[in-house]
């Protein structure tokens, strides 16, 4: 849980909440009070379940801790919806009042209000915030991501520690492979276009690869992330029926100590998805401009001179095709092209959201016609001659916005059960 503070006020809540940046846009522009409390309630992404950590229970811990007497909830839920979940929020309230006798709530329904011009205003000035590495907002979604990293350093020391004294024990005989391998020992790998020398750096030209995810999407994504999501769903449709992200060619740079610099992609289509899309900007998940995220690859370039260059590059292509989907630059993976066995562009999470973003921002009405009708292909030369790009692209659907869960059930088939039965049915004839 996160106490933030906003103007004279403050909002309690976690930036696992999908409806966060609601909440918070509310508080910046709308809400009128002066040393309030407030915390936003989503009935409808944290219904309490066996499988979905209950943050209900979170905010009453937050509440005790902070001894609150006096609070503000904040509800973001349509008329239509409220029925379906008017006894979740009864029996939420009950247990506040259980935990708390004495605090007082005043309930505020914020949905309408998201349509007024104080909260268009503040919305305005959040999407700026949100790019600016000087503000919290900036960080708020990275807050789980800086908690791992933080934890991970704290370690460092001690595993260092014991890493030093088992060099000291091992001996300083290096093994050195020194099999040549060519070009056409490499051929099966289907990885290579072309190799050229320049200096002591061998510059090569990486294929157009698939790319496969390390774990099926259901696997990963929680239930609630396919129900909120139409994108991510259909990606996993066409993954579940055979087809796979895919990547274009590329140029990268090996260094002599066998380390891995990206330096261009050959075609540039999606270079500006991949900007806003990618940990690495342009280039693979883990590997791109500026960035390398060698992960087990590491131990790869270390022993690279003991077991020879085929191993090199056979874990090299495992390596750039993989998506570690529990990594947070893997699971960004959903937003890529995907693709059929005829190297054909099926779908891509990106260029749906950005079409249905610019079919909403009221393009005239022929235009529409026509982008709506477009293939994949044809709407990428209608991007390209427009000169639309991702970098304006206002969505809350962003690559890292999916929850994940750690069940061995699949969400995805389970969300295709209730409600997509149709789609089962076409899994099940390509698995057969």
């Amino acid at each position: 849980m996160i106490k933030l503070k906003i103007g004279d006020n403050y909002l309690i809540t976690t930036n696992r909440d999908p409806n966060m940046d609601n909440f918070i846009i509310y508080m910046m522009g709308c809400f009128n009070n002066s040393n309030k409390v407030a915390i936003g309630i989503d009935l409808i992404h944290h219904i309490p379940s066996p499988s979905v950590q209950n943050i209900f229970e979170d905010y009453i811990k937050a509440l005790k801790e902070e001894k609150i007497t006096e609070i503000y909830m904040l509800l973001d839920i349509h008329k239509k919806l409220w029925k379906n979940y008017e006894n979740v929020f009864k029996d939420f309230l009950k247990k506040v009042y259980e935990a708390i006798p004495v605090i007082k709530i005043t309930v505020i329904r914020i949905t309408r209000q998201k349509l007024s011009r104080e909260y268009k205003i503040a919305q305005n000035l959040y999407d700026v915030l949100i790019l600016d590495k000087r503000s919290i907002l900036y960080y708020l979604p990275k807050l789980d991501e800086y908690k791992k990293y933080s934890n991970r350093y704290k370690a460092i020391p001690g595993e260092l520690k014991i890493i030093n004294e088992s060099i000291k024990k091992l001996s300083k005989e290096e093994k050195i492979c020194e099999k040549k391998v060519t070009l056409k020992d490499l051929e099966y790998l289907n990885l290579i276009d072309n190799a050229e020398l320049h200096g002591d750096d061998l510059i090569l030209d990486i294929k157009p690869l698939p790319i496969y995810p390390s774990e099926p999407l259901g696997k990963v994504f929680t239930l609630q992330s396919f129900e909120n999501n139409k994108y991510l769903a259909q990606a996993a449709k066409y993954l579940y029926q055979g087809c796979h992200f895919g990547m274009v060619g590329t140029t990268i740079c090996i260094h002599p100590n066998f380390t891995p610099e990206f330096i261009e992609t050959k075609d540039h289509t999606w270079d500006d998805m991949m900007r806003r899309n990618n940990w690495s900007s342009i280039g693979y998940l883990h590997f791109g401009q500026g960035h390398l995220c060698g992960g087990e690859f590491n131990d790869v370039i270390a022993h690279t001179k003991e077991h020879g260059l085929e191993y090199y590059f056979n874990c090299l292509k495992q390596y750039i095709t993989t998506a570690n989907m529990r990594d947070y630059a893997g699971k960004k993976v959903w937003w890529y092209p995907i693709y059929n066995d005829k190297h054909e562009l099926v779908y891509c999470a990106a260029l749906d959201i950005l079409k249905d973003e610019l079919l909403d921002l009221g393009i005239g009405r022929e235009e529409k016609q026509k982008v709506e009708n477009m293939s994949w292909d044809d709407f990428l030369i209608w991007k390209q001659n427009h000169n639309v790009s991702f970098k304006n692209l206002n969505t809350h659907y962003t690559s890292d916005s999916p929850c994940c869960h750690s069940n061995k059930q699949d969400m995805f088939l389970e969300y295709c059960k209730q409600y997509k039965p149709e789609w089962l049915e076409e899994i099940e004839k390509g698995a057969n």
